[in-house]
């Protein structure tokens, strides 16, 4: 049995499509959608293809499910699947950018600490508090957004196309910021410890600003990788970034607790940035 005409009405709801966007999209007219809904009449084979992909959702969703539990609100003035899945995905992407800089700033704090206090005990405390807040920020962002996929597993289409096209237009200069500044980050910080290597307040120092400047870039492109999903046709998946940056945490705090590699370890961070970069300039630029 075929529950097409409700699950169209309900898909495109979810979606924030009027009947005339979704006829527009189709290069039908307005009644011919108003009948399919109906169940007045079906759309041509042809035509159901397009029409699952411009809802997000497989065919057996769009003909056979019986989808008429989800509650969806109606009418143009209600709030719809697209609004709450932007907020929730602007939120996601700031609370994720932020755990991964923390972070890294966590690691700015402690060269700052060694630079200061020499082999105080009390040094590595910025950085444990530091990493603490990021994995509550990490963890907390990463429970949120898979229970927000689980009660919505269909992705809605943007209704926004205004905030879109601004968006598209920020990306390419975000990102190409961003990698460029990881480059002239770890330039800059090779040149001057190659420069000041027999001096070791002067390395941490510099260490420290590659640091701060390492969890900006970073936490830039994290960022605009999840606003990136958000605009894509399929719900974001992992952020590659954030986990090799917290992969390079690993390494560095490993290195320096296990084997007092400190001078050493650190080398992980600029390796972990390069990655992101090439992570970031292959991935597809927002679709148009």
């Amino acid at each position: 049995m075929s529950n097409f005409a409700q699950n169209l009405s309900l898909l495109r709801r979810r979606a924030g499509l009027t009947q005339e966007g979704l006829a527009e999209a189709l290069n039908v007219s307005r009644q011919a959608v108003s009948k399919w809904e109906s169940g007045q009449t079906m759309p041509e084979s042809e035509k159901l293809v397009p029409l699952a992909e411009l809802l997000n959702c497989t065919l057996d969703q769009l003909m056979r499910d019986d989808l008429s539990r989800d509650s969806i609100p109606a009418g143009p003035d209600g709030p719809t699947l697209w609004s709450a899945y932007a907020r929730h995905m602007d939120r996601f992407s700031w609370t994720i950018a932020a755990g991964v800089a923390l972070a890294l700033l966590g690691v700015a704090a402690l060269t700052a600490c060694c630079s200061a206090l020499g082999e105080s005990g009390y040094i590595i405390l910025p950085l444990l508090l530091c990493e603490a807040g990021a994995v509550f920020l990490l963890v907390s962002g990463g429970l949120s957004h898979g229970n927000f996929l689980r009660a919505n597993p269909v992705h809605p289409a943007c209704t926004a196309p205004a905030a879109r096209a601004r968006f598209e237009r920020l990306f390419p200069a975000g990102i190409a910021g961003a990698v460029a500044g990881i480059i002239v980050d770890t330039a800059l910080l090779l040149t001057l410890a190659v420069r000041f290597q027999g001096s070791d307040a002067v390395v941490l120092r510099v260490l420290t600003l590659f640091f701060l400047l390492l969890a900006l870039c970073v936490g830039i492109l994290v960022l605009l990788g999840i606003r990136w999903a958000k605009y894509q046709p399929e719900p974001a998946g992992r952020d590659w970034a954030a986990v090799i940056m917290l992969l390079a945490t690993v390494c560095f705090l490993a290195g320096g607790i296990l084997w007092d590699a400190w001078k050493v370890s650190w080398a992980a961070f600029p390796v972990g940035g390069l990655l992101c970069a090439v992570l970031s300039v292959c991935r597809k630029k927002p679709a148009g």
